[in-house]
């Protein structure tokens, strides 16, 4: 319950976290392009036999499924180390004394 004269003070750990967010989402969407992309451009509308083929794979699920989707396997390793910062989800006092 709040009580009359207090304001409502944004949590700070909320802007890092909104951040982190559009950060993930904006990774999953490049990688569902990318992807989805390159398999659709090597492989659409191709015939069997014209298909290429690369370690028994067809080219487009090579590069697309097995190459892209390792990439991006790599990539969160990076975003998580430079761009997310650690901090405790915890109740923060205030300076009143509770919770």
């Amino acid at each position: 319950m709040q009580r009359e004269n207090e304001e409502f003070v944004e949590d700070p750990r909320f802007r890092q976290c909104t951040k982190e967010m559009w950060a993930t989402l904006g990774l999953f969407v490049i990688n569902i392009l990318i992807v989805g992309g390159v398999a659709i451009g090597i492989g659409l509308n191709k015939s069997a036999e014209s298909m290429n083929y690369i370690l028994g794979f067809p080219a487009w699920f090579f590069w697309g499924g097995i190459i892209g989707s390792s990439v991006f396997c790599v990539l969160p390793y990076f975003m998580v180390k430079f761009f997310y910062k650690d901090m405790s989800i915890e109740a923060e006092e205030d300076s009143r004394g509770d919770y």
